[in-house]
């Protein structure tokens, strides 16, 4: 029998649980029967995100985010299910089956995007291969005290001076040229040739969660330096890679950081990989010091402890105070490492040695205090406004009280005067969200219609296999709103494995309550399937009796006597 998309989701979901998958993310903890966590989907302290290990589902009682491995996979790394579910068959060696046409899972054609990720994997190849044939680059790695193992671990290669090596490269395979130049590649000239966008660079790759290279870093060889060229030159934005979610060396550190539950962030390459040359594994760079909220997002995702080891020059500092405000406001408890004027990580470390990094470690500055120290050096007037603007950006209550008191004492200012229109600020914003939450159209929600649509699939979702049953009963006939109705279809289509890649996300969450720990006890199918069958037969007999009363007062006299005597005769029946 041929192999099914069906047979492969099933035997990755038996090789790899929910609970193991989620464990790379997030620290769970047994609450009753339920594993828990601090939801990664959102700013929190409380455990609201639950694994239901037996199912396979996990579900935030905050932010309603539900689904199985492949969905949680995806929203971690950005990716839709059918990129979840090649990467997850890759890493459990599960192979998929060749997709015929119509398979729901079957790509479309093959897309720019995947046309991309290829294209970036050959160039990473031969930008390797270009630095084992240079004398130059390697004597430079070796000046800079690059351990080989550190080349080796990050990719690293050269792109050479060729003008036109990786564009010949591409053409001879077959690729769409306009694609390298849309992914930043290449470049194209107006009589429109095209050339490699890197050249005479060392290359850093620049890998997404999975070790996938989506984009590239390059730093001038001070040997092979025309004068003229920028110090480094990087990536833009392109369809798989966005600058501001992305954090240099996540690949390599994501497991430290799950074990030591702690994240070092830096600026640059040659500081992660200086950093994990003296081992200390845990480090990301953000890729430049504007710190963007996405990047913020992912850090708290990784990490509620952060390490902010900047340079100790004017623009680090001032990327370590916007970095630590930023952090502060989501919960996460931040340090700051103060270097001197005249070091970074790369030469401290080099020069100055291991115990110098460990005392300034030592020395480190609290998050807060650090933003205290910054603040008392602008105009009064700053700090208050940039105090308020921080705690109106406070996300949970309980350390609005502390944070104000702190930044008060401080700054040596009245905390009332701190907190003046702080509060009725929050309150104000509370109530326009709470009477404004978009549904999935990006309207306001407007209140739901209570039918007994929502009995009926919660008996549905939890017996699948009595689908035909229900039917029987008239159960689809008898669903009134069309989103109820497509969840019903959707039902039928799919079995239990794969349902969930094709929910939109209210319809995970319903499928997941229903059968989660804190719903009743599946074990009560025939006396669910007859309270569904006893408000279905309710409903009939109502709309009966309402069309017969219409239809009374719309016909004649005799008539009406017939109606009123069906009236009399189904209340007999009842």
């Amino acid at each position: 029998m041929a192999r099914t998309s069906r047979d492969a989701i099933a035997e990755i979901k038996a090789k790899l649980s929910m609970v193991d998958l989620a464990r790379r993310y997030v620290e769970l903890r047994p609450m009753g029967n339920r594993l828990v966590a601090p939801c990664p989907f959102h700013q929190e302290t409380k455990p609201s995100f639950s694994i239901n290990a037996d199912e396979g589902t996990y579900y935030c009682f905050g932010c309603q985010a539900a689904g199985d491995i492949f969905d949680f996979y995806g929203r971690m790394n950005g990716m839709d299910f059918r990129e979840s579910l090649e990467a997850l068959a890759e890493e459990t060696g599960v192979e998929l089956p060749k997709f015929q046409k119509g398979d729901a899972f079957a790509p479309r054609q093959v897309s720019h995007k995947q046309e991309m990720m290829k294209m970036h994997e050959i160039a990473a190849h031969h930008f390797k291969q270009n630095l084992q044939k240079s004398e130059i680059v390697r004597k430079y790695i070796e000046e800079r005290q690059i351990a080989p193992e550190i080349v080796e671990r990050f990719g690293l290669g050269f792109s050479s001076d060729a003008w036109q090596a990786l564009a010949d490269i591409f053409k001879r395979s077959g690729f769409n040229l306009d694609i390298g130049v849309e992914c930043g590649l290449l470049m194209k000239s107006k009589n429109g040739r095209y050339y490699d966008r890197f050249r005479n660079r060392l290359m850093f790759p620049i890998r997404d969660v999975n070790g996938r290279t989506i984009a590239f870093g390059g730093r001038v060889i001070p040997a092979l330096d025309d004068g003229e060229s920028a110090k480094y030159l990087n990536t833009n934005g392109t369809p798989i890679y966005k600058k501001s979610q992305q954090l240099f060396g996540l690949d390599v550190a994501r497991r430290s950081v799950t074990a030591q539950k702690s994240i070092m962030i830096t600026e640059g390459y040659m500081d992660i990989l200086t950093l994990y040359q003296f081992g200390y594994t845990n480090a990301v760079a953000c890729l430049g010091t504007s710190f963007p909220e996405e990047q913020v997002k992912r850090i708290t995702e990784l990490s509620k402890n952060v390490e902010l080891l900047f340079d100790g020059d004017n623009p680090g500092r001032e990327a370590a105070f916007k970095a630590c405000g930023k952090l502060l406001v989501k919960g996460i408890s931040c340090k700051v490492v103060l270097f001197p004027p005249e070091d970074d990580i790369d030469s401290l470390l080099k020069e100055k040695g291991k115990e110098v990094f460990e005392n300034l470690r030592e020395k480190s500055t609290e998050g807060l205090n650090f933003c205290i120290q910054t603040l008392k050096k602008r105009s009064p007037k700053d700090a208050v406004e940039w105090s308020r603007e921080f705690l109106g950006q406070i996300e949970m209550p309980e350390l609005f009280q502390p944070m104000a008191t702190k930044l008060a004492l401080g700054l040596g200012i009245d905390e009332a005067e701190l907190r003046l229109g702080v509060v009725e600020q929050k309150k104000a914003q509370n109530t326009r969200t709470l009477n404004s939450q978009p549904n999935e159209t990006g309207k306001a929600a407007a209140p739901k219609k209570k039918t007994m649509d929502a009995d009926i699939l919660a008996v549905a979702t939890r017996y699948p296999h009595c689908l035909q049953a229900l039917q029987e009963m008239g159960a689809d006939l008898a669903l009134e709103l069309p989103k109820a109705k497509a969840y019903w279809d959707k039902l039928l289509q799919y079995s239990e494995d794969e349902i969930l890649a094709f929910l939109d996300n209210s319809e995970k969450s319903f499928w997941v309550k229903c059968r989660s720990a804190d719903a009743p006890p599946r074990n009560n199918e025939e006396g669910e399937l007859e309270a569904i069958r006893y408000l279905i037969q309710a409903k009939q007999k109502k709309s009966y009796v309402q069309s017969v009363v219409t239809a009374v007062r719309e016909s004649g006299e005799d008539s009406q006597k017939a109606y009123l005597r069906a009236l009399y005769n189904n209340a007999r029946e009842e």
